[in-house]
């Protein structure tokens, strides 16, 4: 029992120490001033002498624009409802309810960090998105991962195929990198709001299922025969 206890431990303490890190990180960028490549990698998508336009062909905006989407609140929502009635058409009611549970508290958790940090938007650059909130962690990377990862870590044991699986886990990467990178090519977020909100979202995650597996294994699908 006391060995159970100390492994559950050590499983909890490393994303708690992942998620103190990288608060302090972006506390210490607030007060201290950007890192050394924020600022070069804002620019380097942005035609050389001109922080207006972004580099690259004239769709390039709608390109990174289109991205950006993909980690918007509309199509996380779709998505994780679409997810979440799967699960309780399959009667997996306690997956449904620990899914549920690691989407909202990632939004709370993300909400809390902006405000609790305080680090203001990027100024060096024009803005080519719509903002409304503070700078880190970067809110479209967090939850894009969180929901994406969340996603595929929940519905990948129930596919028999592990190509289909290991399919799932490269789609909900691609998704997560590329709305993380479209954020810096818009101007609104540093790269390192963007590194923290991958960061914190896979150490949320990582919190959740070590929690399930000692104190909610029900929660947990369990795997298909691979092929």
């Amino acid at each position: 029992m006391k060995t159970n206890c100390i492994r559950a431990m050590c499983m909890w303490w490393p994303p708690l120490l992942i998620l103190l890190v990288s608060s302090a990180c972006g506390v210490a960028l607030t007060y201290y001033g950007p890192a050394s490549f924020d600022e070069p990698l804002l620019l380097w998508f942005r035609v050389s002498g001109n922080t207006e336009q972004l580099a690259g062909p004239q769709w390039a905006a709608a390109f990174w624009l289109g991205l950006t989407w993909l980690g918007d609140t509309v199509p996380r929502i779709v998505i994780a409802s679409l997810t979440i009635l799967g699960l309780l058409m399959l009667r997996r009611w306690h997956t449904a309810l620990f899914m549920a549970g690691i989407l909202l508290s990632g939004i709370a958790l993300s909400t809390s960090l902006k405000y609790w940090v305080g680090r203001p938007r990027p100024q060096l650059v024009t803005y080519l998105d719509h903002i409304n909130s503070l700078s880190y962690p970067s809110g479209h990377a967090l939850n894009s991962t969180l929901f994406y990862l969340a996603v595929a870590l929940v519905l990948s044991p129930l596919l028999s195929r592990r190509a289909a699986r290991w399919t799932l886990y490269v789609v909900a990467a691609s998704l997560s990198l590329a709305t993380g990178v479209s954020r810096v090519a818009l101007g609104v977020h540093y790269p390192t709001d963007v590194i923290a909100g991958w960061i914190i979202s896979v150490a949320w995650v990582w919190l959740w299922f070590a929690v399930a597996m000692r104190y909610w294994p029900k929660a947990l699908p369990q795997a298909s025969a691979s092929r």
